[in-house]
Order: structure tokens, then sequence, then C-alpha cells
């Protein structure tokens, strides 16, 4: 009976043992916050394609594994926008492409959902005819 008792402990043990990435666990079980930046966007004018960049790191870490990053556009002063996809483009950096058809002043916010945590900074982008 010690026997299998010692079986199965040390089975336990070794399953349990398997397939951990010791760095994945540490960055993924982090209680420091994410860190979320909108590139800044030197300018934009109406009709004419822009890249709005965001960086998500943690502790100084690029963060590659986040569930979710969206980009929200909106007039100044509205409560609610255009919500659009960003792709991860490799080193914490995640992109999205916007053309304007009006002028005026936006709000641009970034909505991103990484390592149990959900971050939305907001920067604002003057777009000239």
């Amino acid at each position: 009976m010690k026997r299998w008792m010692s079986l199965v402990i040390l089975l336990v043990v070794v399953v349990s043992g398997c397939g951990l990435n010791e760095e994945t666990q540490e960055l993924s079980l982090s209680t420091e916050p994410i860190d979320v930046e909108i590139q800044p966007i030197s300018e934009a004018v109406v009709g004419e394609e822009i890249t709005i960049e965001t960086l998500v790191t943690q502790e100084d870490h690029p963060v590659e594994d986040a569930q979710a990053v969206e980009i929200e556009i909106r007039f100044e002063g509205q409560s609610e926008g255009a919500l659009f996809p960003a792709e991860n483009d490799g080193e914490g950096l995640y992109r999205s492409t916007h053309t304007f058809a009006e002028a005026g002043v936006y709000e641009i916010q970034s909505h991103v959902t990484a390592r149990g945590m959900h971050v939305m900074p907001v920067q604002k982008l003057q777009v000239e005819e």
C-alpha cells in the first residue's frame, strides 16, 4: 500500500511539472499592471490613411499575448465611437489603420485586455482638411 501511495505521489509531481515554461508562467502570473501607450500621431489629413499603434508592455517586457486590442475612434466629447480591431505586429505593438472622412478633433482610445487586466488610454487627434 505504501508503495502505491509513493508511486501516485511521484506520478502527480511528474505530471504537474510537464509542459511548464517558467518564463511564461512568471509573466502571466505577474501582479504588475500592463502599460498601454498609444504612439503619437504626427498628423492626420481627411482622406489619407493613418496607422494607429498601441504599445503594450508589462514590467518593461512586450506583451505578445493580449486577448483583445481594439481602437475606438470618436469625435471629441462623444460618448461612443466606432471600434476597429488592432493586429499584433510583434514586440508588443498592435496596429490598426483608419481613414478620416471629416476634419475635426477626435479621441483615439485603445481598449486592451491582457493578462486579466483591461486598460483604456485616450489620445486626442486633430484631423485637418
